[in-house]
């Protein structure tokens, strides 16, 4: 489960703001479940993208009706001059999804497109796992096996490969 907040911080708060941002993601990141917390910004925005990303909805409501998280949030509201967007979002669009102002209203890509770049992307993700990763680890047990292949192809399809595969193809989707 993905949650996107998106911020604007006042002009005159944007270093603190993204001070404010790193405490509040290390934070999230201590939580049982948190898979990822991350923080987006560009240096010439005032926009601040903080996406956590939980294994489980229960995990992440935790965080999300947590003491801790309404403390940031408190102060979060001091440093911000809005909260511009709030997005959750679960499956596959959340790799065809990055925050902004536009975004905030449009669609996800259909279905059908999402479907055949995560095909097209994954093949050679597959293929080089299977050619490297595989003859190396022949020895080790299946479920250790196993578990390596989802860890390897999910982490680099989430944090390399969809981020660059959709930047390249955003017109089309």
């Amino acid at each position: 489960m993905t949650t996107v907040y998106s911020w604007r911080a006042k002009p005159d708060r944007i270093a603190e703001f993204a001070e404010w941002a790193r405490g509040a993601t290390a934070e999230a990141a201590r939580f049982p479940g948190n898979l990822a917390a991350t923080v987006v910004h560009n240096e010439d925005s005032r926009d601040f993208h903080v996406v956590h990303q939980f294994a489980t909805r229960r995990q992440l409501r935790d965080w999300l009706d947590s003491p801790e998280r309404e403390k940031w949030l408190r102060h979060a509201r001091k440093l911000a001059a809005t909260k511009t967007a709030q997005q959750h979002r679960t499956g596959l669009e959340t790799w065809f999804h990055v925050p902004s102002e536009a975004a905030a209203t449009m669609k996800p890509p259909p279905r059908w497109k999402m479907w055949l770049i995560s095909l097209v992307a994954v093949y050679p993700l597959v293929l080089a796992f299977q050619a490297w990763v595989v003859p190396l680890t022949a020895a080790w047990p299946l479920w250790a096996r196993s578990a390596l292949f989802p860890v390897v192809l999910l982490t680099s399809m989430t944090y390399v490969v969809m981020p660059l595969v959709t930047r390249l193809l955003r017109r089309w989707l």
